[in-house]
């Protein structure tokens, strides 16, 4: 069965950088590759004051069209055995990236983007997207070259739920790409997630240490027997995972992260290190969140 990878596109420079990661990981893939544009409905009000909606115009929505269709060319120029479908969806971009993520495997986005993709009351699209899809979302920064990555794959690791599907998924882009893949895990001094979680009063630095080595260890072993062909590296580094990762980051081909790690409060979907990452991407940045559909059939 032909999967599909769904990208958004609007016209600005980082959806179109996200476009092309998207037709690469594609052809990778033996997947389809699905446009994505979505037309906002604009607010009108009728002669009695009261705001309706309508639809854009049929030569808005044709102009659309074609110059999909034409940027859509451009990329078959490149990736000749691509397929690509382009659509125009009516609404806001997060509901319709949302609604084709329903069939795909995987969805690509801009870190930036103009109007709509760039502003949204609950964060950015891409943020949005990425805490909302029920698939990997992967956000691009802007003008990202691939030739700018020489540290292979890099996934964070912390021992909860959306971790250990963050690290299967990071093997499966480091087996595709023949990419090594590392493995880093923040460490440091308690803090606090809540009132109901207070500090210890006593706690040695070193157990802390031991401890989240034997987590990183822990959370890799079975991953690394399913991938016996990837080379994988571990690396514990004391600092917040923000700061680890952003720093891991700037060098690799992907980083992949958790939607969720274990100090994030239970209220919210994305944890504030992955939507730091999303909207701060040193590299494109993957987020995966609960159960996922695999590349790799099973052994």
């Amino acid at each position: 069965m032909i999967t599909t990878i769904v990208t958004g596109y609007d016209g600005s420079p980082a959806s179109e950088t996200a476009v092309w990661w998207a037709a690469a990981e594609a052809v990778r893939r033996s997947a389809r590759l699905r446009l994505t544009y979505a037309l906002p409905l604009s607010l009108m009000s009728t002669p009695l004051g009261i705001p309706s909606v309508s639809s854009p115009t049929d030569m808005l929505r044709e102009t659309t069209e074609h110059l999909l269709a034409e940027f859509a060319q451009r990329i078959r120029q490149s990736f000749p055995r691509l397929s690509i479908d382009a659509v125009v969806n009516f609404g806001g971009a997060a509901p319709a990236l949302l609604q084709e993520a329903n069939n795909a495997v995987l969805v690509v986005l801009g870190s930036r983007g103009l109007g709509e993709f760039r502003d949204l009351a609950m964060g950015s699209v891409s943020a949005h997207v990425a805490t909302h899809a029920t698939c990997p979302v992967v956000v691009v920064p802007p003008r990202w070259e691939p030739s700018r990555a020489t540290g292979g794959v890099v996934v964070g690791v912390d021992g909860s739920t959306c971790s250990v599907e963050a690290i299967g998924f990071a093997f499966e882009q480091a087996e595709a790409s023949q990419a090594t893949l590392t493995a880093v895990m923040a460490w440091h001094d308690p803090v606090s997630t809540g009132p109901n979680d207070p500090l210890p009063a006593v706690y040695d630095l070193e157990v802390l240490e031991e401890e989240s080595s034997a987590l990183l260890a822990e959370s890799m072993a079975g991953h690394r027997d399913r991938y016996p062909e990837v080379p994988v590296h571990k690396r514990l580094l004391r600092g917040t995972a923000h700061d680890v990762l952003l720093a891991a980051g700037r060098s690799a081909e992907l980083l992949v992260v958790g939607s969720r790690g274990r100090g994030t409060f239970r209220g919210l979907l994305l944890g504030s290190t992955s939507r730091a990452l999303v909207h701060h991407p040193p590299c494109p940045v993957a987020v995966v969140r609960g159960l996922r559909r695999t590349f790799r059939p099973m052994p």
